[in-house]
């Protein structure tokens, strides 16, 4: 009898830990995961990481497919298509809230109402860089130089959500340099590294592998404070410069219009997937930061950076057509 009992208290415990591990989210065929960009970028491997985390809890496949173009406007607009029943995701940076104001073209969707937000997945840390080659070892050193020879200095970027530090910066410093739009960030960087543009912004996780061959050294860190991968790195802040904090995040979405408990309950799942640890020594080898926030909050965020962006874009004087 006291070993039937012992069977029936581990039995139980075993159902109990099941069923705290199991989804309120139960789709029933394989999830679609857009990411806007190609692969092996910052965007790709965060969401590639989520896909198969989220595909052990949800007893389906969660399978990334990357449709890049239009600054990930095209990923977007297939996801604003979709039904709202959860199988259809999409896992965007900030420029989803910029493109509106800047794009030549207008889009074939309303943002404002077109994404439920769900949760951010992760935070990147972005850096300023510039080849190895460069002069000027900080943010202030290179300002100094830029001044001197107003309009000489180049930035590269190949999206708006990265364009923008640059731009920022610009306006925080008042000094002037040029940007350069690419298709791709591997081809600014190619750039850069070859002398052809001068600096660009990026996420520590895209800049890493080039950091490590020592092509590029980090002018600073766009963050509160110091990366444990760059611990040697200064923050903007410390050198002076305030108020320029990375302002990015990965965010997952929705179709518009989502049913709040299917928000609910993929966003508990989210949360699930950032106690585990392999996630979480994966996102701090990736230098960024965990994410989580609760759906309410990362749509306050989502609506108010439409705001802040706009009001920005105009005040540069950046924009082309708006929505």
């Amino acid at each position: 009898m006291k070993i039937f009992n012992q069977l029936l208290v581990g039995l139980l415990m075993g159902v109990c830990a099941q069923s705290a591990w199991s989804s309120e989210f139960k789709p029933s065929k394989p999830v679609t995961l857009i990411v806007p960009y190609g692969p092996g970028g910052g965007t790709d491997t965060v969401g590639r990481l989520f896909a198969q985390k989220l595909s052990a809890i949800w007893g389906q496949p969660v399978v990334v497919d990357n449709r890049s173009g239009g600054d990930g406007s095209i990923g977007a607009a297939h996801v604003a298509r979709s039904k709202p029943d959860g199988t259809t995701l999409l896992l965007s940076v900030a420029s989803i809230v910029i493109n509106p104001y800047i794009m030549t073209q207008k889009l074939p969707y309303n943002t404002k109402t077109a994404f439920t937000p769900i949760t951010t997945l992760a935070r990147p840390v972005v850096v300023m860089i510039a080849s190895s080659g460069m002069q000027a070892k900080n943010v202030p050193e290179f300002i100094s130089e830029a001044r001197k020879k107003p309009g000489k200095f180049t930035f590269g970027s190949a999206e708006t959500s990265t364009r923008m530090y640059g731009e920022r910066l610009k306006e925080s410093e008042k000094f002037d340099m040029q940007h350069i739009g690419y298709r791709g960030s591997s081809q600014w960087t190619i750039d850069l590294l070859n002398g052809l543009i001068d600096t660009g912004f990026m996420s520590i996780t895209s800049a890493m592998p080039f950091l490590k061959d020592g092509k590029v050294k980090v002018l600073g860190v766009l963050s509160s404070r110091r990366s444990e991968l760059l611990p040697n790195a200064p923050t903007l802040l410390e050198q002076g410069i305030s108020g320029l904090e990375s302002h990015s995040w990965y965010g997952l979405f929705g179709p518009g219009k989502m049913p709040k408990e299917t928000v609910d309950a993929i966003y508990e799942d989210v949360k699930t997937v950032l106690t585990d640890p392999e996630v979480l020594n994966k996102l701090k080898f990736l230098g960024a930061e965990i994410g989580g926030d609760p759906p309410e909050e990362f749509n306050k965020r989502f609506q108010g950076d439409l705001v802040e962006y706009e009001a920005m874009i105009r005040r540069l004087h950046l924009n082309e057509t708006s929505q």
